[in-house]
């Protein structure tokens, strides 16, 4: 015990130099430790449990520095570089880039990265797996995967596409053909078999004049998901679907975040406007629902019923009514106990007083307004008199409309007065507003297209805010937002404004905390890596000015 005492003393006062340790020792090393413990008494147990979960953090540190590391030495081998030769060219001590090497030390900048890979003579793909590397050993693990896992639905989420039309015919002639006057259940034995009555049970539903679904399964089927996102019911076809939470940050085996990996998969749903309404419950871990249960998944419509593994090869159809009712009842009893995880409501022309309520109650409480989207906010900008200008007075109720909306954007433009309103855009989302006019954060149904004189009024309060920092233009892998994409972080409120399929602006509500948390903790604490500096983005802003100007 004084042993392991003496060394645990050592690792706290000497963490840097225990990162020279090789793998295999600190393997054996943890080894044996755990043996320790194992072969302790409950009291021993109890007060060396913490001395174990500090080593775990120490191995956990020393393994992801030596990812980069062991790359950056494996490149500097490889291209056969001088450390001296490449020392002098980063402007470094020749001990600094041994430091690098040996994981002993990290660069402390991006930029002083790029110098490395540059000087190396690194691929793109090369110099990216490097940057990547350190961006990991800086930030942890977890964390590194979670910012990765936003990025990834930021830069994945759905344009709206034309509406496919469905043919609902006939609706379920085959599976009542496999279904004998006797028979109350069907083995589907394969992937192919739950597809095709997945297919056929949902279109006769979405057939009928008020037809029902109700879903209890992961948003990991993306045949199910995929039908659901081009459906066209003929009637009114309300969905409801019940799923699982992991209590702590758990991945998939391509490192994204399961609850943004399902919330990414359910977005072409909403794009499609159907009455789908989402049921959480938390887990401990999701693996145990799809592991150590038989047929936990659950498709019911108003005549079948399918239960499923997790992974969609073994089912079996009811077409009973006895069951099928048990089933429905079990689904509600489960469905009273969930929470909601999101809120979805239509902007629309007669209801905007409740959009600005809306977001007048969001702002109460909150010290910090942050946008993304891929073109700047032009709101704060729309004075009364310019707003007057532009505004389509064929909307219902015009001059109260006018006057909420001067309110709110008085309020916009004071919170970034009061330094309090962040904006991240990008360059090519700015396309469509410097060549027509428009801009996508209010329908145009609203207002006619700004001139050109407007355009560049407006452009140069933009580039001030720019060279206040509070409107930020994003660099790569955020340089190209989807058009349809607009979040906002006001509070304990995250929503995302977006246009359906059809055409129809709705508001996306993130209510469950820890999604919720995640993206504040994304908006809130931006990589500065990723947008331009002040300086930099206010000269893209005035080359856009001059472009305007020499029309």
């Amino acid at each position: 015990m004084v042993l392991f005492l003496t060394l645990y003393r050592l690792i706290l006062r000497n963490i840097p130099s225990f990162y020279k340790m090789g793998r295999d020792l600190w393997t054996g090393f943890y080894s044996a430790f755990c043996q320790f413990l194992s072969d302790s008494d409950t009291f021993v147990m109890t007060n060396m449990i913490y001395w174990e979960l500090v080593i775990i953090e120490v191995v956990k540190g020393f393994l992801l520095m030596s990812v980069f590391s062991d790359m950056l030495k494996n490149y500097i081998h490889e291209k056969d570089v001088k450390v001296g030769a490449l020392a002098h060219y980063c402007q470094l001590e020749r001990s600094t880039i041994y430091k690098f090497i040996n994981g002993k030390r990290e660069p402390m900048s991006a930029e002083l990265v790029e110098q490395i890979a540059y000087f190396i003579k690194l691929t793109p793909l090369e110099t990216h797996q490097l940057r990547e590397s350190w961006k990991m050993a800086r930030m942890g693990k977890d964390a590194y995967y979670i910012r990765k896992s936003v990025e990834h639905f930021l830069c994945d989420f759905p344009n709206k596409s034309t509406p496919p039309s469905c043919d609902f015919t006939p609706p379920h002639a085959n599976l009542v053909k496999r279904l004998s006057p006797t028979q109350n259940c069907l083995l589907l034995n394969s992937r192919q078999a739950i597809d095709s009555s997945v297919h056929q049970i949902l279109l006769s539903e979405a057939a009928k004049p008020n037809g029902k679904i109700a879903l209890f399964l992961q948003p990991d089927y993306p045949f199910l998901l995929h039908l659901l996102s081009t459906i066209q019911p003929a009637g009114s076809l309300q969905i409801d679907h019940i799923f699982s939470l992991n209590r702590t940050a758990q991945f998939t085996d391509a490192h994204e975040l399961y609850e943004l990996y399902y919330l990414r998969n359910l977005f072409p749903v909403y794009m499609n406007k159907l009455d789908y309404r989402i049921h959480c419950f938390y887990t401990n871990e999701i693996s145990h629902l799809q592991n150590l249960s038989a047929l936990p998944y659950m498709i019911l419509t108003s005549e079948f019923a399918i239960t499923c593994s997790s992974d969609y090869q073994t089912g079996i159809l009811y077409q009973d009514p006895d069951i099928l009712q048990a089933l429905w009842n079990l689904f509600h009893s489960h469905r009273d106990l969930c929470q909601p995880a999101f809120q979805t409501f239509p902007i629309i022309a007669d209801d905007l007083p409740s959009l600005f309520q809306f977001v007048a109650r969001t702002r109460a409480s909150a010290d910090l307004l942050i946008n993304i989207q891929p073109e700047a906010c032009i709101l704060p900008f729309l004075r009364r008199n310019l707003l007057e200008d532009i505004f389509n007075y064929d909307i219902p109720g015009a001059d109260s409309v006018i006057s909420m909306a001067d309110t709110l954007f008085n309020n916009n433009m004071q919170l970034i007065n009061d330094e309090k309103f962040i904006i991240y855009f990008t360059e090519y989302g700015m396309t469509r507003f410097l060549q027509e006019g428009l801009f996508e954060e209010i329908p145009q149904t609203f207002y006619h297209p700004l001139n050109i004189a407007q355009r560049i009024r407006i452009l140069r309060e933009i580039a001030q805010c720019c060279h206040n920092g509070s409107y930020r233009i994003l660099k790569k892998p955020l340089n190209h937002l989807s058009e349809n994409l607009r979040m906002c972080l006001c509070g304990n409120t995250c929503s995302l404004t977006y246009q359906t399929n059809s055409g129809d602006h709705m508001c996306f509500a993130i209510t469950e905390p820890f999604i919720l948390q995640i993206f504040q903790e994304f908006l809130t604490n931006m990589d500065p890596d990723v947008y331009y500096k002040p300086e930099e983005a206010e000269q893209i802003i005035y080359r856009m000015i001059e472009h305007l100007e020499a029309k």
